[in-house]
């Protein structure tokens, strides 16, 4: 493939995306001008919220002071590291040759210059007095305090809550609203379908048969047994199936006992189709059986009050397991119980059989409470109205999501009017900012790629299905992934919209809390009764998109398709639909390494800033993994195991140990070091290296950050569930990148795999 003027520009659809890989490199080479250059080098940051964003600006920052960020060519980012790339490549963009990567334009900070600058007091000094200033002081390495947008991101990094208007009532409105109306919708369809079954007779006599004065089944439900007179149709039919399954059961092995001297593979593939159709008997019976129930529970209940009231309770409790089962996935909690289990199935059932009995009640109203009464004009106003209600509403405008980018958009990609004040404003320019206009210009580099992930729970492909999906980037050039293909982003989403915006690909990149999606594909909300309910509920952080692999999205996404059709009823979720459903790149791989080591770079840094308090080393495990499953990529840390080592490189220098450390290095439980280096091993033999960067307390931080840290005790791993930093949480996270990436470049494993001169 071949660009120009940064975008792919192509005649025809087929020629917008592509099935392999190695075009969307090759383009990404030729754009960035990458042939012939002797090292090609990324920055990846990691997923976790704002504590990640806070820690990787402090790395970004000190690769800044030492001259190494405008060497990167490529941006990778995940989850809450995206807030910070987004926050950079937003900035290069409307900068012009006011902004960049070198240390004296840097966006986001500038070394010595504070936020309260007083001229007279002789502080506008050459960036050489600075260096002078800063050697006088005995000061190692330069610091950035802040002017301009660092200093508006520290003091909103409270983001969900920016101001009083936008205050926790609000933040707890927009959510009830979201639920309220997906339940109102669902419960009205419920109703309606309802009204439906009574008009045809299918609930017996308790109705009549307003419509159908017979029924066809009529003869087969008065011919039943006396001790299994019931009316209606779903249970006679339930008892039906029950009675098949179990009549089965005995035919099932005299028909085994009848074959056996048959073909062993029709024998084979018949068991097959019989499991498959048992488990739709099953499904089918289940269904039956909830729906047939309702007149009996109804006469049981007996008034009216009665009925509403036990309804109404029962569809709280779900509602209200389902919060807390949302609650839990934000604090990354883990449901391993039995009893945790059980609730959850019987909240899902609650939820389900309230909304049926509250819709078998609300359809008598359409009978006037008699079954030789039906108001039609008004039934159908009613079907007309679900229809527009349901059809028309946008799962990714009116759902959490767009809360949570909007938010997001204004604290990270702020207009300029909010920067100079310093007060929370709209950010109307960012919001309709494209994707496809990113890294153009003078700020080509670093190349940004958004990663997420898309939920793939029910791929044909066992690779697919097993991960819960596939990571699906977003860039300046194209978007998508192994599974739907690649598309080039001036074309993606243009069928349904204006395309992809930074800050929609940012926020969904951070959509941690997703049914049918966990982190590194595991998670209790990757199971189906969970997503189910937070579905039902609405109760999604993830952006419905077209598949760049089909550009025929017609429509938005709804109540209806893909709300009730994929998401409850399970019909979805595969490579080959229409429409999907992105959630966070942390989802797949939350250390933004990945595509990386895909385009084989020769040195890459992560900044890990995942919350791992227990130095489990899980994303880097989880990334480590799928690139040597995946690309045949091998990841070797530079363990201490030889005479040619003068230290250990490795992990276990992050790791802290108490041995032999004083009373302070014990207290504030002091690692040897916050960064370890590995050698990368490509599948065609090719070598790289990796630098790695992870949140460790170390020795020689600032005060202020070992006072956090006394009182914060589980500072820096702080639960990814503290989205509400204030500037000192904020400011000993950054500080603390800062120094852990200023240590690695000044020792000697770290300036000869970055090649800075030996000190």
């Amino acid at each position: 493939m071949t660009t120009k003027n940064k975008k792919v520009k192509k005649e025809n659809d087929a020629d917008n995306t592509t099935k392999c890989v190695a075009d969307v490199i090759e383009a990404e080479s030729e754009y960035l001008n990458l042939k012939g250059q002797e090292r090609v080098s990324g920055f990846a940051v990691s997923g976790g919220g704002i504590r990640s964003a806070s820690f990787g600006l402090g790395v970004m920052q000190a690769l800044v002071a030492n001259g190494q960020l405008e060497k990167m060519d490529y941006l990778s980012t995940v989850s809450g590291g995206g807030y910070l790339g987004a926050a950079l490549t937003w900035s290069l963009n409307q900068g012009g040759d006011d902004v960049g990567t070198t240390k004296d334009k840097f966006p986001l900070g500038k070394i010595k210059e504070s936020s309260r600058q007083d001229k007279k007091a002789g502080n506008d000094q050459t960036e050489e007095e600075k260096r002078e200033a800063n050697a006088k002081a005995g000061h190692t390495h330069p610091d950035y305090t802040n002017n301009g947008l660092l200093d508006f991101i520290r003091q909103h990094s409270n983001y969900l809550m920016p101001t009083d208007g936008l205050g926790l009532f609000s933040f707890i409105g927009v959510v009830l609203r979201c639920i309220i109306l997906s339940l109102t919708v669902y419960f009205c369809m419920l109703t309606a379908v309802i009204t439906v079954c009574k008009l045809c007779g299918l609930f017996g006599d308790d109705h009549g048969y307003v419509l159908f004065k017979s029924n066809i089944l009529a003869g087969c439900i008065s011919s039943i047994p006396p001790f299994l007179d019931v009316s209606g149709v779903f249970i006679p039919l339930c008892i039906i199936l029950i009675v098949w399954y179990v009549i089965s059961v005995f035919t099932h092995s005299i028909w085994v006992a009848i074959s056996s001297k048959t073909d062993k593979l029709s024998e084979y593939l018949g068991f097959i189709s019989a499991q498959k159709i048992i488990g739709v008997v099953w499904k089918v019976t289940l269904s039956c059986f909830l729906i047939g129930t309702l007149p009996f529970v109804v006469a049981l209940l007996g008034d009216v009050k009665t009925i509403v009231n036990t309804a109404f309770d029962s569809t709280l409790y779900g509602v209200g397991v389902g919060i807390w089962q949302y609650i839990k996935s934000a604090k990354n909690e883990k449901s391993s119980s039995t009893m945790s289990g059980v609730l959850i199935y019987v909240a899902v059932f609650a939820l389900v059989y309230g909304l049926l009995l509250l819709a078998y009640v609300a359809s008598d109203f359409f009978f006037s409470m008699s079954p030789d009464v039906f108001h039609l004009k008004a039934f159908l106003f009613f079907c007309l109205a679900v229809f527009i209600l349901g059809r028309y509403t946008n799962l990714n405008i009116i759902g959490p999501h767009r809360i949570w980018r909007d938010r997001l958009m204004e604290a990270f990609m702020p207009d300029r009017d909010a920067i100079k004040e310093n007060n929370w404003m709209p950010a109307k320019k960012a919001d309709s900012a494209l994707m496809e206009d990113m890294c153009s210009g003078k700020h080509k580099r670093p190349y940004h790629i958004i990663n997420t992930n898309v939920i793939l729970a029910n791929s044909k492909e066992v690779k697919y299905r097993g991960r819960g999906g596939d990571n699906f980037m977003i860039s300046p050039l194209f978007c998508g992934s192994e599974a739907t293909q690649w598309r080039t982003t001036n074309t993606f989403q243009k069928k349904q919209g204006r395309g992809m915006t930074l800050a929609t690909a940012m926020a969904t990149s951070a959509a941690a809390l997703n049914p049918d999606a966990g982190v590194s594909g595991a998670g209790f909300t990757r199971n189906t009764v969970v997503s189910v309910l937070l579905s039902a509920l609405n109760l999604r952080l993830g952006y419905w998109t077209g598949n760049p692999a089909r550009n025929v999205w017609s429509f938005a996404p709804n109540f209806f398709v893909p709300g009730l059709s994929t998401e409850i009823l399970r019909s979805g979720f595969r490579e080959t639909d229409i429409r999907v459903l992105l959630s966070d790149g942390g989802h797949f791989e939350n250390l933004a390494l990945y595509e990386l080591i895909r385009r084989k770079l020769n040195l890459i840094i992560v900044s890990d800033g995942g919350e791992d308090g227990g130095f489990n080393f899980d994303d880097l495990a989880n990334a480590v993994e799928k690139v040597r499953v995946d690309f045949g990529t091998k990841v070797v840390f530079k363990d201490k195991n030889g005479e040619g080592m003068k230290a250990d490189f490795g992990l276990n220098g992050i790791l802290f140990n108490a041995d032999g450390q004083n009373a302070f290095q014990k207290k504030y439980e002091i690692a040897e070091r916050g960064f370890a280096i590995a050698d990368i091993h490509y599948n065609d033999g090719s070598m790289g290296t990796l630098v790695y960067l992870k949140l460790a307390m170390i020795n020689e931080l600032p005060t202020d950050v070992y006072s956090y840290k006394g009182l914060n005790p589980t500072f820096p791993h702080q639960s990814t569930a503290d989205q509400f930093f204030d500037e000192k949480q904020f400011e000993a996270y950054r500080e603390l990148g800062y120094t852990i990436a200023w240590k690695m470049m000044e020792s000697p494993e770290g300036r000869e795999a970055l090649k800075l001169p030996l000190v």
